[in-house]
């Protein structure tokens, strides 16, 4: 299968995550941090998209910030000083397959999957 890799323009960021928050929550997201100091260090597996965001004012402004679960219990991901953003797509559908927010040292994946018939009627109990 092929895919297209897509570097998403910085001017753009805002608007581009903005977008990937409003798209269908029944998609899962896996997100996963790669540090040259720590390696691959998995952070959330098979959660919900609750909002994927740049940060605009205060002392944070340019981090982008990931929030990923359900009611019950939330995970959120910081990425400080992001210096690039890329998206990959499926080659056939267009659809988002990964999204890797890159930062000095380092880098976090945010993986997305659609639940299978079966996986949904579990997640729910």
């Amino acid at each position: 299968m092929a895919h297209i890799n897509q570097e998403i323009p910085r001017e753009q960021w805002a608007s581009y995550l903005a977008g990937i928050s409003k798209q269908d929550a029944t998609q899962w997201v896996r997100v996963e941090s790669i540090d040259a100091e720590t390696g691959d260090q998995p952070l959330a597996d098979r959660l919900p998209l609750v909002d994927i965001s740049l940060e605009r004012k205060g002392s944070d402004a340019g981090a982008v910030q990931i929030i990923v679960g359900r009611e019950d219990g939330r995970i959120t991901h910081r990425i400080l000083e992001p210096d690039h953003v890329y998206a990959e797509l499926d080659g056939e559908t267009g659809a988002l397959e990964c999204l890797e927010i890159g930062e000095r040292g380092g880098k976090t994946l945010v993986f997305f999957e659609r639940p299978s018939d079966a996986d949904e009627v579990s997640a729910r109990f």
